[in-house]
């Protein structure tokens, strides 16, 4: 302490830290946290304060060990750290937190949101414009809707002139096969077995048919139910013959020395010569009272 002259009067007391002293340095105030924590650390190095390996509040390492001015500096220091990050803290509490960054100063306490990136401005979607763009939707819509429609339809269409046209085909077969101008009676067979006698000749054309006729043992021939195509290459006429048997009322066919009833062809016994074991000819019998239906021969031609 110091005495000197006072307004006040004689003898008055001013600390002497009132006045500059020239064995101390002048250190501006701090004004950032950054500026008062480089001044805490500068002045406990000068002190030869060094900071405790598990946090705890720093030390002298001089000759007199801890002095109890330490703790109480140590304590200080955190005392305004703590004050100065209470100020920061609501600031940085009020920042905007979506698309800002967070820009520290080395020249003051106060943090300041950087500059925002651009955002992308919203889609602005014009009513005149949606209505548009609905308008086309619909209209790509029905285009889509049209061509489906057509391409069934000409589907359609292909099926029907597909279908017209294996009718026209199967009507000109059948016209073959009953108006080609047979109309042989085969000496006065049956009006059934005339009529299958009739298409069998418009399918296989160019052979001599036998029908009524007399036989030495027991045939159909007399009575008018018999067939003979005579042929030394009857295979085709017998297939179609047992092929359609149901449809042209036919009970048996005999052709080269086989007969076959329907299940099939089986050898016959030998007669002793080509004709009495049907090598020259396909022997077709009918049924009685049958209503033939010779467009079943269409399978034939």
């Amino acid at each position: 302490m110091s005495r000197h002259r006072s307004p006040r009067g004689r003898g008055a007391v001013t600390p002497d830290r009132a006045r500059p002293r020239p064995d101390r340095p002048q250190v501006d105030a701090p004004t950032t946290v950054l500026d008062l924590a480089a001044l805490v650390a500068e002045r406990q190095a000068r002190a030869g304060y060094t900071p405790d390996r598990v946090g705890r509040p720093a030390r002298r390492t001089g000759r007199h060990g801890t002095a109890p001015d330490v703790r109480r500096h140590g304590l200080a220091a955190a005392g305004v750290a703590t004050v100065a990050l209470a100020a920061v803290a609501p600031a940085a509490l009020q920042l905007p937190t979506e698309d800002a960054t967070l820009a520290l100063s080395s020249e003051s306490t106060r943090l300041e949101p950087a500059a925002a990136a651009s955002a992308v401005a919203p889609v602005v979607v014009n009513a005149g414009q949606d209505a548009a763009t609905a308008d086309l939707f619909k209209a790509g819509d029905r285009v889509r809707r049209q061509a489906a429609e057509a391409e069934q339809a000409a589907a359609a269409e292909q099926a029907k002139a597909a279908e017209a046209q294996q009718a026209k085909a199967a009507a000109d077969r059948t016209a073959r096969i009953t108006n080609c101008g047979a109309d042989s009676s085969y000496g006065g067979v049956a009006d059934s077995v005339q009529t299958v006698g009739n298409a069998l000749e418009c399918v296989f054309p160019g052979h001599d048919v036998g029908g009524v006729g007399s036989r030495g043992n027991v045939s159909d021939h007399p009575s008018g139910y018999a067939l003979d195509f005579m042929t030394t290459d009857g295979d085709a006429i017998a297939d179609c013959v047992i092929e359609n048997k149901d449809a042209l009322g036919v009970s048996y066919a005999i052709w080269d020395q086989r007969i076959n009833t329907g299940s099939g062809w089986k050898g016959m016994e030998d007669r002793g010569g080509a004709t009495a074991n049907h090598e020259d000819h396909v022997h077709i019998s009918f049924e009685r009272g049958a209503d033939p239906d010779v467009t079943a021969l269409r399978s034939c031609t």
